[in-house]
């Protein structure tokens, strides 16, 4: 297509030399349907371009899913930008980072999608309805592939620039400049005819119109006098016209799209309704942004005031139309987050929709496994919580599985709050606040030792629970491990025991197996769990199954000498 444009270009050149050299009318008839087949070529091959780039853009998408199915998510955003150790439970159970549970879903194609991923990772919702609707959104995305697939391209076809979209928000809420000016307007309107009535007069006499000159001095005048409010207009607008484009797509996308949730049929009518007026601001932001290409610009700001015009149409449109517009942004944010919520679940279809109950209630699983683990290999252990006893305590050596077993439980709630289906054989989880201490760090910046550092997540722990009206999940990693054995145990009996008067439940581990006594100490409210080890002829195996009782194995002397650290 490109070679053919080339020839038809040249050859639609030299008829017109020859025309021109001839003087024969039946060549330069030739010159002219030589040059509208070329436009006709240059939009075709347009055309052409983007759907390659589409298909180019398809079949990367194809492969990067593949891979994800393989475990490697290397090709997705880690949102380590979002990692915030302060917070209730991210930092602890992976939520953001390499490998994380983030990098795992982030299929999203806008920056404000990205956001909003991040913000619902790091906020659950206390509405069992929220996330009921959530998961019917989510499982009928999941059943239509060809839609998110094309919804992602649509969405990456248009790149944006990371303050794109702050800057056509704040443009849509900033003050008109030209459309309540009365001089503007008219001026607008008057020396454009004016010029076109010299140029056309101008062709008549055979010369310039002798008045044309006055029209350009004033048009100069008027330039110079509005260019300080036409330079703030200009950076304003910013990119505006290509991230308009993007989401001109994604509407497209969803409003050709029949579905059958509510939420889903609301978006598609609303997308169909806003698309006229939006693809009117298209073409407007398009003509403002193409009037700067070389000459273009100044020619027409010199004979027809150009920029006022443009100004003028967008100025009108945002007037009536900025709340629309804004709306069928958010409305494709949240869109891009149920998409990559839609496509984690099309990638797991054995995982099962947990069922989410009133707070306060049972927290069961059958076979449930970590999220984020290979489901080829991954062990899954039954958990029973809030109706036979409040807290799990957790006994268990080295690398038998407690840690893994304890992140199991917190990201699943996390998942469960999208809308999200889980690697068990049943699930039901109540509404529950999270709270997590299992990975603690010190700072010499801000002169806070270990031990200090975990004492301070600890009493952050206590004033929410004590505070709560809702149940809190408080899952604990070896507490207190900052301080000696002793003291350690001590304090993780007084912590235990503080948190049984509150609205809480959850799960201790430890390694100190003189915690167990307070299983009979408290009945109904504390019982043993552990995961073990087993010494073997090749050396230590290790079955990551959760057992009742406590534990009584000891692997880290065994593990130094299979290591060659100690003979």
């Amino acid at each position: 297509m490109a070679m053919f444009r080339l020839w038809v270009a040249i050859g639609g050149l030299g008829l017109g030399v020859w025309a021109f050299r001839s003087g024969v009318n039946y060549y330069w008839w030739l010159a002219g349907i030589a040059t509208l087949l070329f436009l006709y070529l240059v939009r075709k091959h347009q055309v052409l371009s983007t759907k390659r780039e589409e298909l180019k853009l398809n079949l990367y998408l194809i492969d990067t899913e593949l891979q994800a199915l393989e475990g490697n998510f290397s090709s997705y955003d880690n949102g380590l930008i979002n990692t915030d150790i302060k917070h209730p439970y991210t930092y602890d159970l992976d939520i953001f980072g390499i490998g994380s549970v983030y990098q795992s879903l982030a299929r999203t194609v806008t920056i404000g999608g990205a956001s909003l991923l991040a913000t619902r990772l790091s906020s659950l919702t206390l509405e069992i309805s929220t996330i009921t609707q959530r998961q019917q959104i989510v499982n009928e995305l999941a059943s239509i592939p060809d839609f998110l697939l094309n919804f992602r391209v649509a969405g990456l076809i248009v790149k944006e620039g990371p303050k794109d979209q702050e800057r056509i928000t704040k443009w849509l809420g900033a003050e008109d400049l030209f459309i309540n000016n009365m001089l503007v307007k008219i001026m607008s309107l008057l020396m454009p005819t004016l010029s076109i009535v010299g140029i056309i007069w101008s062709f008549y006499i055979g010369g310039m119109c002798p008045w044309l000159i006055y029209v350009v001095l004033i048009n100069w005048l008027l330039m110079g006098a509005f260019s300080k409010k036409v330079k703030t207009s200009i950076a304003q607008m910013g990119n505006c016209a290509m991230l308009i484009d993007k989401y001109t797509s994604l509407l497209m996308q969803v409003a050709s799209t029949e579905f059958k949730n509510e939420w889903l049929k609301k978006s598609a009518a609303d997308a169909a309704k806003n698309l006229e007026g939006i693809n009117r601001f298209k073409k407007s932001a398009h003509l403002f942004e193409n009037r700067s290409n070389g000459l273009t610009g100044p020619i027409m700001n010199t004979l027809f005031i150009f920029d006022f015009y443009c100004l003028l149409q967008l100025e009108g449109w945002r007037k009536d139309n900025k709340q629309a517009l804004l709306s069928a942004m958010d409305n494709m944010i949240e869109m891009d987050v149920y998409i990559s919520n839609a496509v984690y679940t099309f990638n797991n279809p054995q995982f099962k929709y947990p069922e989410i109950t009133a707070p306060g209630t049972e927290l069961r699983a059958i076979n449930l496994r970590h999220p984020l683990l290979n489901q080829k290999n991954a062990v899954g252990n039954d958990v029973s919580m809030g109706k036979n006893e409040q807290f799990y305590l957790l006994t268990g050596a080295n690398m038998t599985g407690k840690s893994t077993f304890i992140r199991t439980i917190g990201v699943s709630i996390v998942l469960a709050n999208l809308g999200l289906p889980l690697p068990a054989q049943e699930i039901s989880l109540p509404i529950f606040q999270l709270f997590t201490s299992m990975r603690i760090t010190d700072s010499v910046q801000d002169d806070i030792s270990y031990f200090r550092a975990e004492l301070n997540r600890i009493k952050m722990i206590m004033d929410n629970v004590k505070s709560a009206t809702l149940p809190y999940l408080i899952l604990l990693d070896e507490p207190l491990r900052g301080t000696n054995s002793t003291d350690k145990q001590q304090g993780t009996r007084s912590i235990v025991e503080t948190l049984l008067k509150y609205h809480s439940m959850g799960i201790i581990a430890t390694h100190d197996t003189g915690l167990c006594d307070m299983e009979p100490s408290h009945p109904g409210k504390i019982n043993n769990y552990y995961f073990e080890s087993k010494v073997e002829a090749g050396g230590l195996s290790f079955d990551f199954k959760l057992k009742r009782g406590g534990s009584t194995s000891n692997n880290a002397t065994i593990l130094m000498r299979q290591m060659g650290i100690i003979e």
